[in-house]
């Protein structure tokens, strides 16, 4: 059996399922949130292969995405230039950008990847860093899974499929004191042998994520339980929220 830790996991896609004509329709509205013209500089860490900063683009934004995993940086870069798009993406880590400070007019999260630090302490040195890099007032759009939709639709045994189409066996346990989620993706190789996944992400409640948002300069400003717009519940999987640079 192979063990891969968070790093590793990344590189197989961790977190990246979904469908590119989703990330199209879930822009539409997150798009709204930055408050921004045509031409704003916006910062998009763990941009992934570049769905959503591809959509962001199309509508005119000036667009930087950061990823850690080159295979995305690279599938990102190519389809950028072939849909003739002005975004610009580099291989860096998005908990310490290689960027001058107060330069972004707005920062988009969104596509299931906050939290996966694994620890409120990681996950408040990630937002402190997105701060520092934007402008006074610019806005944060951030997207994660809400621990109470999480809860009231909880399954410890599931099955997903990662992007290169391949299914696995999940099995998750949740520790109610640390707000943590353990995760482990079993997957059979075509060698016959097993490939782990084991992650720990953070799940917050909107109470939580304002409390963390605060102490790290950002006031939340709304937050709504689908990209529809639609009331933030104890049903809603996700939450999508925006917040100011204070």
């Amino acid at each position: 059996m192979i063990v891969l830790g968070r790093n590793e996991a990344f590189a197989y896609g961790y977190h990246w399922v979904g469908e590119e004509e989703a990330a199209a329709e879930q822009i539409e509205f997150a798009r709204r949130l930055l408050y921004l013209p045509v031409g704003s500089k916006v910062l998009m860490p763990f941009c992934g292969p570049g769905w959503y900063a591809h959509e962001l683009a199309m509508w005119g934004f000036s667009v930087v995405g950061v990823e850690r995993v080159r295979p995305f940086v690279v599938e990102a870069q190519q389809r950028s230039q072939r849909m003739g798009l002005t975004a610009t993406f580099f291989l860096g880590d998005p908990m310490r950008l290689p960027l001058r400070s107060h330069q972004f007019d707005g920062v988009m999260s969104i596509g299931n990847r906050f939290g996966l630090t694994g620890e409120e302490a990681g996950d408040k040195e990630f937002l402190t860093e997105l701060a520092r890099v934007l402008k006074p007032q610019a806005r944060l759009v951030l997207s994660l899974p809400h621990r109470d939709g999480l809860l009231h639709r909880w399954q410890e045994r599931d099955w997903e499929t990662l992007s290169d189409g391949s299914r696995i066996f999940v099995f998750r346990q949740w520790d109610p004191l640390t707000g943590q989620v353990w995760e482990e993706w079993h997957q059979t190789l075509d060698t016959n042998q097993s490939r782990l996944f084991v992650v720990i992400y953070r799940v917050y409640t909107a109470t939580e994520l304002e409390q963390l948002l605060r102490a790290c300069g950002f006031r939340l400003t709304n937050a709504f339980g689908s990209f529809l717009g639609s009331p933030l519940s104890h049903e809603s999987r996700w939450m999508l929220v925006q917040a100011m640079k204070e």
